[in-house]
């Protein structure tokens, strides 16, 4: 039986166009000019797929997704319109828009990511049934149940965290670029990991590069090897960004464009960037040029920051532990106390699941074979704020002893024997400084 497909645009004339383009393509259309009107036709009427304009008289095409996703959430959307700033096409996508579309139209590009939608929505629909269908008799798994597919990087048990990893799900089939927006010690890479557990076929190879391993030597080295071992793509996972050199941002741009010299590769590549700050941040301060501001907001995602997760806090804190202590060979599996949870999850987490991995390894260090009292997580985030307090101090110590250095550089004309006097130095650590 053909998809049914929901056609609204004010304009007669574009949605005549539309109408002609998806009915070529055996699909069945209903083509609605009116907003309102159309919200009842989709309440009453099964659709597989809806495509929509954007700016309209009675409501924007982001309020009409809105009041249908209400009815049916599951069914998929394409955007089209004439003219869309970067900063609507991110929040469109964020939102869960399926695809965003300008005018004039790519057709072929259009009928590719409806089918694709389509493709992923009943995909979707199985996997529900079988999780129904088989539930863990142990209950160990119960976010797979819940959610119809693993992900272990958040428990899923608050609705933000949840949002999260349906949005990650849904766009787990992303031709060319995905970015991860995350505060400081965001765990980027065990999210990475959710999203590569997505997929199980050996065909598909993720790689996880950083400013020290990302260049362009490394990075065909990398393809090399994954051509050799079959791979039907790869899905590069670039670290910290925002840190790298020009020469690193100009390579990560080109390999997401498929430019030389990864134009002649025959294999599929697609690059997820993970950032630790807004990308119209990094762009005013210089961080990011405007071709990888662009690549990068085409498909963008809020990772949910540990404080917006509170209650969840606690579950993480016993999977980190668990984890610790098999690396560490402990036979005996230290226990959180209910306390000892319900004050993990109260800490705000400035440095997110960077810091609670820390707080974790040391309470796991100081284990004595009793459970983990509220006392013990104190006496862990004690010290965590005093260490936290002496690396700051020395790090700002630091900095004043070389604005001295360089004070005294200045006032003994580059002299190092003279500066080298006034600091009790030799004038190769001077140098070094």
């Amino acid at each position: 039986m053909p998809y049914s497909i929901l056609i609204l645009d004010d304009d007669a004339d574009f949605n005549s166009l539309l109408t002609d383009i998806y009915e070529q393509a055996d699909y069945v259309v209903t083509s609605i000019t009116d907003p309102l009107e159309a919200v009842d036709v989709f309440s009453e009427t099964d659709y597989d797929l809806v495509v929509t304009d954007h700016k309209m008289p009675e409501m924007t095409g982001m309020e009409f997704m809105q009041a249908i996703k209400k009815v049916k959430p599951t069914v998929p959307v394409i955007m089209v319109s004439g003219y869309l700033e970067n900063d609507t096409i991110r929040e469109l996508i964020s939102k869960g828009v399926g695809g965003v579309f300008l005018k004039p139209l790519n057709i072929f590009s259009l009928l590719e990511r409806t089918s694709e939608l389509l493709e992923e929505t009943e995909k979707n629909k199985i996997s529900s049934t079988e999780s129904a269908n088989h539930p863990e008799e142990d209950g160990s798994n119960a976010r797979t149940a819940e959610l119809g597919f693993d992900f272990w990087s958040y428990p899923c048990k608050t609705g933000v965290s949840a949002a999260f990893a349906e949005q990650l799900f849904h766009l787990r089939n992303f031709k060319s670029t995905l970015t991860l927006v995350g505060e400081p010690g965001t765990h980027f890479r065990r999210i990475c990991d959710d999203i590569c557990g997505f997929y199980e076929s050996e065909s598909e190879h993720f790689i996880y590069l950083n400013r020290g391993t990302f260049d362009e030597v490394q990075m065909l080295s990398f393809i090399e090897k994954a051509q050799k071992e079959e791979a039907e793509r790869i899905t590069v996972v670039i670290l910290e960004l925002e840190s790298m050199d020009d020469v690193q941002k100009k390579l990560a741009a080109t390999l997401a464009k498929r430019e030389e010299p990864f134009d002649g590769l025959d294999i599929k590549i697609r690059v997820i960037f993970c950032l630790n700050d807004d990308l119209d941040v990094l762009f005013d301060l210089g961080l990011i040029d405007e071709n990888l501001y662009i690549l990068m907001g085409t498909a963008e995602v809020r990772v949910p920051p540990l404080r917006d997760c509170h209650t969840e806090v606690g579950i993480m804190a016993q999977q980190l532990i668990i984890e610790v202590a098999r690396e560490k060979g402990i036979p005996t599996l230290p226990r959180l106390e209910r306390a000892a949870r319900d004050l993990l999850s109260q800490q705000a987490w400035k440095n997110n699941y960077e810091e609670l991995s820390c707080i974790v390894r040391r309470l796991v260090a100081d284990y004595s074979g009793a459970s983990i009292s509220v006392a013990d997580v104190r006496a862990a985030l004690d010290k965590d704020k005093v260490e936290s307090t002496i690396s700051r101090v020395n790090s700002y110590l630091k900095s004043q002893h070389l604005d001295y250095l360089r004070a005294a550089s200045i006032l003994f004309a580059g002299d190092r024997r003279r500066i080298g006097e006034l600091f009790d130095l030799d004038e190769s650590t001077i140098d070094s400084k």
